[in-house]
């Protein structure tokens, strides 16, 4: 299951994924070493190690992660909630794989043999080979058909400032400025030409966690984006 693949697992809990506390997460593990680790880090790493009688721990810098009792009372009664929303996200996205699955140039998400999908995303490939029109034109008219929650790029790592200028300690450029690497680390754009591709002229997400849909607004939306497709010739022109 996800989050359990590794020694710690993460869950974000903020206003869009599928369950939500307004802000925080959980982190999960099975190790009681780490989880006291994690404990202490989430708490100011506070000098409490007499109470658990700890003789060998290094000094850690901590910091003030605590989520409030309200919060984490939303948290609790939104993970009962859990498999229903969950199950929910599943029927609407089945709803938009088959009102969607015909039109041309148009690749949809696929559940593997075996897998489960949760849906936090509904993510879109557009193949301008196909349609001959742009992933941007398209994205545009289907945001004048009104169609909610669309966003057509995603944060591409290593292009962000922290790696283009090699800066996330200090000033000094720690750590790539350590010794005990000696190659040379580039992040230049062009070295991950699939993601930028994608990024840049093929992906469209539908943020499916955003809104409560019924089966009304996802025939509504089904039929702009058919209504877009009819119209490719026109959107050749512009």
């Amino acid at each position: 299951y996800s989050g359990t693949l590794s020694d710690i697992g993460g869950f974000s809990f903020n206003y869009h994924k599928h369950i939500h506390t307004g802000e925080g997460g959980v982190l999960v593990t099975n190790d009681d070493k780490l989880a006291l680790k994690m404990k202490m880090i989430r708490n100011h790493a506070e000098a409490v190690v007499s109470d658990f009688k700890i003789k060998n721990i290094s000094n850690m810098i901590g910091n003030n992660f605590r989520m409030g009792e309200i919060e984490a009372a939303i948290g609790i009664c939104q993970l009962r909630k859990l498999k229903k929303i969950v199950l929910s996200k599943q029927k609407q996205a089945n709803l938009l794989i088959k009102g969607l699955k015909n039109l041309k140039g148009l690749r949809l998400p696929k559940t593997l043999k075996g897998c489960t999908h949760s849906y936090y995303a509904f993510p879109m490939l557009v193949n301008e080979k196909i349609t001959g029109v742009t992933r941007d034109k398209i994205y545009d008219a289907l945001i004048a058909e009104g169609v909610p929650a669309l966003a057509k790029d995603y944060s591409k790592l290593h292009l962000l400032p922290i790696y283009q200028k090699k800066i996330a300690y200090g000033t000094k450029g720690y750590p790539w400025t350590r010794n005990n690497y000696k190659g040379k680390v580039n992040y230049k754009k062009g070295i991950c030409p699939n993601a930028e591709f994608i990024s840049e002229k093929s992906y469209i997400n539908f943020g499916i966690c955003l809104y409560e849909l019924n089966n009304k607004k996802i025939d509504k939306i089904i039929d702009s984006f058919h209504k877009v497709w009819s119209n490719l010739d026109k959107l050749k022109s512009k």
